[in-house]
């Protein structure tokens, strides 16, 4: 029997509080069990159905198991988005360990501190991935003779060895055991982790089920980083439903034409996205069709709303911060809002709470701050217990022993009692769906010997929405812009990359002596001039650069300083890179994939890019 002929089982997962006593892993061993045959994870042409998934999730928690790991300890998991994924963290979870995501595309450094920080004794990944120095050992999924990944080889006679692998999953953690350590941006200038444990994860997920009502019918698409946790709602929740999910490939997370043409060849019915990739599916072409769309990460605006409302049955916009594990807010959108649109109400086991600056509620409509309790209040922050203690405090309106975290969001409740965000109480930017500690870009830039100090700002607002950073330079030192750069973006991420700099000889003040933010915002951003020689190109290829030098020009506001300008440090995003794909196509009548661009950030590398597709095609010539 194919998969497609296997009937449809309904999970027998409660999806609503109490949650089941079972973990993850468990709850996915459970469904496979029903339906071993089923597909349950795509990504490119490889396929696992769930008998093949808990195979090779149970090869790696055996594996693990060989090499000592075991509950309480932590594995590192530096996979890219692929069908690798879900085995890894699966794997880990079967061990009864927890998992850390590290996202390949980080700077070494930074990959490097968070092995260190987590303690993490184990890097599990593929051997495309490995290379660098490694602060643990390294296991590889990919390997030849771990002799139980079906994805690397004949899958013909693996159902009766799949089978029998459901039939011997048991839980190896229990509900107070770490889940995963999630690493998010830290104040003091380095990233934290967020420590959640398998209580959490179970609500984290399951919770969402009253948002999506999810079922054996339904095909998630995949579009979260795996360092992002929203992904855990994008690979369990489908899983632990009978449902499947399609993992976008590299090549195909920044080409909105390629996602939707995916979507309907997978006949996709459910989406998680930020509203900077939502906008990109749009662009790129996607018609609608789906049966419920997520949107988080970031203010939804009420014209992207209505376009949403357009292409799904069903639209919520949900917020949470990773503290209080992955959502825990949700609004049925209808397309109808004007000016903010909600965040909603609490998914269940959750509390929301609004309070003034002596802990105390607000009256109904008034701002406060949001404090959030419930079953998905985390740990803490591993290894920061001061830090810890001014987050999370107890639950003086909850039952004894809960407690509440601190969001440092701010909000009201409008008349139908949905949540409205408002602002921040401290200097937190959310921007391309990520959560940016401007504390954390500032001390790094204070790092390079010539800046004594720096404020981070944003700059712009929805889609334009970019990082400036206003630097005063050391004692007798002059501050070179291009070294700068270099040393942000080798420490960096790239969506914490400053996208502008601003030379202050003294810092503005209050009159209580702080730096006076609101005078800096208010200090002209400059556009980089062009340095001599960064005009044509001489290669004589339709003066390639000076067109694309153009193209920079009008998507990021600035024409890019010379050939090695960073169209990620200048601010670029992928919607951006998106844009300037279809750009080039226009322009030189050759199409480039976005993922390609990614790789090649600056200006000097996309020219050689474009001219070595022009050099194998015979292209309009380009209109300047």
């Amino acid at each position: 029997m194919t998969s497609s002929e296997v009937p449809v089982t309904m999970p027998d997962v409660p999806m609503e509080p109490p949650w089941p006593a079972q973990g993850i892993p468990e709850l996915v061993a459970a469904q496979a069990g029903r339906t071993p045959h089923r597909v349950a994870v795509r990504c490119g042409r490889r396929s696992l159905t769930y008998g093949e998934l808990i195979g090779a999730a149970s090869a790696v928690a055996d594996r693990l198991e060989r090499h000592g790991i075991g509950p309480g300890q932590r594995v590192a998991v530096r996979i890219d988005r692929s069908a690798d994924l879900p085995v890894a963290l699966l794997g880990v979870l079967l061990a009864g360990a927890a998992f850390v995501p590290v996202d390949p595309a980080y700077p070494a450094e930074r990959q490097d501190y968070m092995l260190r920080d987590s303690e993490a004794r184990v890097v599990l990944t593929v051997g495309r991935l490995t290379g660098g120095a490694e602060s643990a050992e390294v296991l590889l999924l990919d390997e030849p003779d771990t002799g139980a990944y079906p994805s690397h080889a004949d899958t013909s006679n693996t159902a009766d060895a799949a089978d029998a692998a459901v039939a011997e999953v048991r839980p190896r953690a229990g509900q107070d055991d770490l889940a995963y350590l999630m690493y998010t941006s830290g104040s003091t200038g380095r990233p934290k982790a967020v420590a959640a444990d398998h209580r959490c994860l179970v609500k984290g997920v399951l919770s969402m089920a009253s948002v999506v009502g999810p079922g054996p019918d339904d095909v998630w698409l995949s579009l979260t980083s795996p360092s992002f946790d929203p992904v855990l709602v994008d690979l369990f929740l489908p899983l632990v439903s009978g449902g499947s999910v399609v993992i976008a490939e590299d090549q195909q997370i920044l080409d909105g034409q390629a996602l939707s043409e995916l979507m309907a060849e997978r006949r996709v019915t459910v989406v998680q996205a930020t509203p900077l990739a939502w906008s990109m599916l749009l662009d790129g072409g996607w018609n609608g069709g789906l049966r419920v769309a997520l949107c988080g990460g970031e203010p939804l605006s009420p014209s992207l709303a209505a376009r949403l409302c357009a292409g799904a049955q069903h639209v919520w916009n949900i917020y949470g911060p990773t503290e209080t594990t992955i959502w825990s807010t949700a609004h049925p959108v209808t397309g109808a809002d004007e000016g903010v649109v909600p965040v909603g109400k609490p998914l269940p086991d959750t509390t929301l709470h609004l309070l003034d600056g002596e802990r105390r509620p607000v009256a109904p409509g008034m701002q406060g701050e949001i404090w959030i309790g419930g079953g998905g209040v985390t740990r803490g922050y591993a290894r920061q217990p001061g830090f810890t203690a001014e987050r999370f405090v107890p639950d003086p309106f909850g039952p004894p022993g809960g407690r509440l975290y601190r969001t440092g969001d701010t909000g009201r409740l409008n008349a139908a009692g949905d949540l409205e965000l408002t602002g921040r109480v401290d200097h937190q930017i959310k921007i391309r769906g990520h959560r940016v500690e401007p504390g954390e870009i500032e001390s790094r830039l204070a790092e390079e010997p010539s800046v004594a100090e720096a404020v981070v700002m944003p700059h712009g607002t929805g889609e334009n929405r970019r990082l400036v950073a206003c630097v005063r330079p050391a004692r007798d030192a002059v501050v070179d812009e291009t070294r700068l750069r270099a040393h942000a973006a080798a420490r960096l991420p790239r969506h914490m990359l400053p996208s502008a700099y601003v030379t202050v000889g003294e810092w503005p003040r209050t009159p209580n002596g702080k730096v006076d933010r609101r005078a800096l915002a208010e200090l002209p951003v400059p556009a980089p001039a062009p340095e001599p020689g960064s005009g044509p190109s001489d290669d004589g290829v339709h003066g390639v650069t000076d067109v694309l030098a153009g193209i920079w020009r009008d998507l990021l506001g600035a024409p890019p300083h010379g050939e090695e300008a960073d169209f990620f440090a200048l601010g670029g995003t992928s919607l951006d890179v998106m844009r300037m794909t279809k750009e080039i196509r226009s322009r030189f009548g050759v199409r480039l994939n976005a993922v390609q661009l990614m790789r090649r950030a600056t200006l000097g590398a996309q020219s050689e890019a474009v001219a070595q597709a022009l050099a194998l095609s015979e292209p309009a010539r380009p209109q300047s």
